[in-house]
């Protein structure tokens, strides 16, 4: 009876392990997936969770030098979780500096599957070094590490589930495959999003080229109008009532004019 008994807490065990191991690898995966496949779009998110484990992990620090009781250690790991979270979020470029250093040293830590203070040091400088180009050439080197992590963690992740962590191929291959697939999609989903900006800004610079083009068509045509109300009103000062005049007036100012104009006529003068 006790073998029996022993033989099904074993087999329970085993189970309950199982299921754990499988539920971390799944976890793992879709994690990863989300690392690799959204990196950049949502960048906002990872630099608030990087946050949140540098407040957690600051105010427990203070807790600890404080000498705090379990529940306001708890409280004040919170409260700086959430603080270092929202500042993180708000001030993102700052929250992925830290989190290019904590994704770098993990892939480190995890393709050499060594934890030594020397392995630590390279990984820690190399990420630092990552960050700060990451301040530089933002989009492009979040897009290239974060579809790195990503598909690394879910590569390993599919290749422990399906039991071939030993066949060298697939370790190698899996995890490779999901870099190149994860990079491919970021790069695009960021060349449509930088396309949909483009196209907005010349749809805003074709309305204001419409719109100054308008302006300059109404003004040219209250230039016009002002023009024609000027010319009648110049026509109005020189009108005159024929009837002021007498036919003799009429003709004799005639003749007036008309021997002005053959006075001031040369060929008038030769003939002269």
């Amino acid at each position: 009876m006790n073998e029996v008994v022993t033989r099904i807490d074993q087999i329970t065990g085993t189970g309950m392990l199982f299921l754990q191991n499988m539920t971390v690898l799944i976890v793992a995966i879709v994690i990863g997936l989300m690392i690799g496949l959204f990196g950049l779009k949502l960048v906002r998110v990872w630099a608030a969770f990087m946050g949140f484990l540098l407040g957690a992990a600051a105010g427990g620090g203070i807790a600890s030098g404080a000498n705090l009781s379990e529940i306001a250690s708890v409280g004040v790991m919170l409260g700086g979780a959430l603080l270092m979270a929202v500042l993180a979020c708000v001030f993102y470029k700052v929250g992925i500096f830290f989190y290019m250093i904590f994704l770098v040293t993990g892939l480190c830590v995890l393709i050499t599957k060594m934890s030594t203070l020397p392995v630590l040091g390279i990984s820690l400088v190399l990420g630092l070094i990552v960050a700060i180009i990451t301040v530089k050439v933002f989009d492009p080197l979040v897009i290239i590490v974060t579809s790195i992590s990503g598909g690394f963690m879910t590569g390993s992740a599919i290749v422990s589930m399906v039991g071939l962590d030993e066949n060298i191929i697939a370790v190698i291959a899996v995890p490779l495959v999901l870099i190149i697939l994860c990079m491919c999609v970021q790069f695009i989903m960021r060349s449509r999003q930088v396309g949909r900006k483009q196209e907005e800004i010349a749809d805003e610079k074709r309305q204001q080229i419409s719109r100054e083009t308008e302006v300059e068509k109404a003004r040219l045509l209250l230039d016009d109008d002002l023009e024609d109300d000027i010319s009648e009103e110049e026509l109005d000062d020189f009108d005159f009532d024929e009837d002021d005049y007498s036919e003799d007036e009429l003709e004799e100012k005639s003749d007036l004019d008309i021997e002005d104009d053959l006075e001031e006529d040369d060929d008038f003068r030769i003939i002269e």
